[in-house]
């Protein structure tokens, strides 16, 4: 699942605040209730990504790249006798 995150920036420089959401709608939803409330503040919603499928696609990438090492040392070492 992909969440959200939102980050509120108002234009009096005070800082910016950011929070995570579940789901890309929710932050859309929260994102228009902010504007309601202060159209000067800028909102935005960025697309995060759960860090566990993250380290999941990494290890994954990771064992693909060690199989084609074992097979190119397969293939070479029978060459090399």
């Amino acid at each position: 699942m992909i969440k959200a995150l939102l980050i509120v920036s108002a234009m009096a420089g005070i800082g910016q605040y950011t929070t995570e959401l579940p789901s890309m709608d929710e932050c859309l939803k929260a994102r228009q209730a902010i504007l309601q409330q202060d159209a000067n503040i800028k909102t935005l919603c960025i697309p995060k990504m759960d860090e566990s499928v993250q380290m999941l696609r990494f290890f994954d990438i990771f064992m693909d790249m060690i199989d084609q090492i074992k097979t190119y040392d397969e293939v070479e070492g029978g060459l090399r006798k």
